[in-house]
């Protein structure tokens, strides 16, 4: 006994074409960032694709992305419903991660490399330094060239505070408090 599935809109566009829906509705999902409740913007983004997704399979992708227009017109037009904004927590994390991970870790490299440089621009050597609490010796000679260190607790309490600060800041966490209208 075989059983026959109908093909849905999805299975008849090709590669290039699923690819262009997915790219339009990751650039819908981020536009609608503010929109709260999250429910009701899952619901609003899954009727979206299906309908783009069944417009582009009898119409052609060229068609149903023109008739459907830019994802942050179609953005702003569910948000203008809404009586405020709520946080915005994929930026939340970028800037988070930006600020948390990557500028300790650029301050740090900088920092390394210019302790290095200094050791040898003072004839070569060895130095016992310290970044941040952390115990690091920075050696430059005809043998050795490099810096060792020890983790500690204190770089990570740095990020993790520098990555709060940055979480608050890029999601507008503030926004969970807004007023509420009256009725």
């Amino acid at each position: 006994m075989t059983t026959a599935t109908a093909p849905t809109a999805h299975a008849a566009l090709g590669f290039r074409d699923r690819a262009r829906v997915r790219r339009w509705m990751w650039r819908f999902t981020l536009a609608m960032q503010d929109y709260h409740p999250s429910r009701e913007a899952r619901r609003i983004r899954r009727d979206l694709r299906a309908a783009l997704l069944d417009d582009a399979a009898r119409l052609g992708v060229d068609v149903a992305l023109r008739e459907i227009g830019s994802p942050w017109r179609v953005a702003a037009d569910h948000l203008d419903a809404l009586d405020s904004a709520g946080p915005r927590w994929n930026d939340g994390a970028v800037v988070a991660v930006l600020l948390g991970f990557g500028l300790p870790l650029y301050m740090w490299v900088a920092w390394a490399i210019g302790a290095v440089d200094t050791v040898g621009a003072m004839g070569g050597g060895r130095a016992e330094l310290s970044w941040l609490g952390v115990p690091m010796t920075a050696e430059n000679s005809d043998e050795m060239f490099g810096i060792a260190f020890t983790l500690g607790w204190q770089p990570f309490a740095v990020s993790l505070g520098l990555g709060a600060l940055g979480f608050a800041l890029g999601s507008r966490i503030w926004r969970l408090w807004r007023r509420t209208p009256v009725s």
